[in-house]
């Protein structure tokens, strides 16, 4: 067990691996014994609540990226994104995996927090503020305007200020306080779609708005601190540099994995600014379709989110195996994220028309190849929280540094002859390169599941939501794409009732009972 009340013990703890004293081992099983259908509904609910706040969230940031598209045009569009895209693969490296950390260890120990949080914040700020040293020097060596320069320094310090708040929204899972991630991620992306807008509206431009983005950034992390404190927990500071190193030991191999996967979800964006020569019209194009995929990227978190907790926690001899639950898990994200990457290979034309205007018809092709990234982030995501979870977060990192390495390859060949639509392209390649690596390593490590069990129903049934759409025209209203969703509803649910009667019935039972 890693004990964080003193620095010797601190640094011994970074040379092996986590293990639980016996009565809590004991303790955890029992719990697990004692109610799996139980934490399977709490797990659906922390599920719920994170969904929600995501989608007002994201629905408020999709609204503003529409209006920055349409006021800016392609190429001030692609400038946003690329401050955006750049600062993410930068920053996202910032806490060495202290995030990670203190989600899993004060998952297992609540008292951990005391120990952890102050040193956590104290290297995250020290080496945001070298990132953003390397920021400005990677964005004034490049071929950019002033104007673009300065809001992508700007947006820079809003990604800073999301990245530090991203160490409370930690905090907030560990303890299942799912609620104050969603109220955190409304408050800060509300504000910032109703202000951006106005300001565009009233003939802003780049700078404008990359102000509001930044006191946007500020504000989520305020609202986070204020809640923690109040309902959460107050925790110790207690900063010791001699911790530092130590701590960055024990967390580098969880930030690997994170950080190369977010990395590698935002190279494309990054490199496709570099190789057409700072020229951002086809980041701008790239980016109208990559924004629209990335806002369904809070299923994945959510779920993720709600079941590390579990995943962390659980012991051998539990009442449900950690393959039967990373299965079970597993399956009902890709029922969930199919049908919507479905939706967006069918309807791409319509949509993008409708949100961005025809001058993004080349964000068509993007978005249908792009589509198939919602499940891709789904599954890649899920199993990088279950190796971090499990303690081996090095499986995850390997594979998503060789599949980086492989990003860049393949965008050096695509790009400059496919623009967006090779950028796109390889997004895929690499998704599916990482899910394939990763799935056959967490069969090894954690055990088999039935692949089988869990695609076949939701592909079924997808393929039946886009033979529906073929059929009945690709017409984007709201009683067709209503229908369509019908239709794959009630395929799924009977697929799922005929070829697996077992999963139907555990998902089945976790409905609530009434009163």
């Amino acid at each position: 067990m890693v004990e964080w009340n003193d620095s010797a013990s601190f640094t011994a703890g970074a040379q092996r691996r986590w293990r639980r004293p016996q009565e809590v081992e004991s303790r955890l099983q029992g719990q697990d014994r004692a109610g799996s259908v139980a934490t399977s509904r709490k797990i659906a609910t922390a599920t719920l609540i994170r969904a929600v706040g995501e989608i007002v969230a994201k629905s408020a940031s999709v609204a503003l990226f529409i209006a920055i598209a349409r006021e800016l045009g392609e190429t001030g569009f692609g400038d946003f994104i690329f401050g955006l895209s750049l600062s993410t693969v930068l920053f996202t490296a910032a806490g060495f995996g202290t995030d990670e950390l203190i989600a899993r260890e004060v998952a297992r120990n609540r008292e951990s927090v005391h120990h952890l949080f102050g040193n956590v914040i104290a290297v995250k700020s020290l080496t945001l503020a070298t990132m953003m040293a390397v920021m400005a020097v990677i964005v004034y060596a490049g071929n950019y305007s002033a104007t673009t320069r300065t809001a992508v320094m700007l947006i820079a310090l809003g990604v800073a200020f999301e990245v530090l708040g991203k160490t409370f929204h930690a905090i907030f899972q560990a303890h299942e306080q799912m609620q104050f991630i969603a109220g955190s991620l409304i408050i800060q992306r509300t504000a910032v779609a109703l202000a951006g807008i106005a300001v565009l509206l009233s003939g802003g431009g780049l700078v404008e708005v990359s102000i509001i983005f930044c006191l946007g950034g500020l504000l989520g992390l305020l609202s986070s601190l204020g809640w923690m404190y109040r309902f959460v927990v107050r925790p110790t500071i207690d900063v010791a540099r001699s911790r530092w190193m130590a701590l960055v030991r024990i967390g580098l191999p969880l930030g690997l994995a994170s950080t190369l996967y977010y990395a590698l979800l935002r190279l494309d964006a990054s490199l496709l600014s570099f190789l057409q020569g700072g020229d951002n019209a086809e980041v701008g194009q790239y980016g109208a379709a990559f924004r629209l995929i990335e806002a369904t990227m809070f299923v994945s978190w959510a779920f993720g989110g709600a079941i590390m907790p579990w995943l962390s926690r659980h012991g051998a001899g539990t009442s449900v195996s950690l393959s039967r639950g990373y299965e079970l898990g597993l399956k009902a994200l890709v029922a969930m994220l199919l049908p919507i990457g479905a939706f967006f290979a069918v309807y791409a034309e319509p949509l993008i028309e409708l949100l961005y205007g025809r001058g993004y018809g080349d964000a068509v092709m993007p978005l249908r190849l792009l589509a198939g990234m919602t499940v891709l982030f789904g599954i890649n995501t899920f199993l990088a929280i279950l190796m971090i979870s499990r303690d081996e977060p090095g499986e995850f990192a390997r594979a998503a540094a060789v599949v980086i390495v492989q990003n860049v390859i393949f965008n050096f060949i695509l790009i400059p002859p496919l623009g967006a639509d090779g950028a796109a392209l390889n997004a895929v390649i690499s998704g599916v390169l990482l899910a394939g690596w990763t799935l056959r390593r967490a069969r090894q490590l954690f055990g088999a599941i039935g692949l089988t069990r869990v695609v076949a129903a939701p592909l079924l049934a997808s393929g039946a939501l886009i033979g529906f759409a073929l059929a009945t025209g690709t017409a984007l209203t709201v009683v067709d794409v209503a229908a369509a969703g019908a239709v794959y509803l009630v395929a799924l649910l009977v697929l799922e009732r005929v070829i697996f009667p077992g999963d139907f019935r555990f998902y089945a039972g976790l409905r609530p009972k009434r009163a």
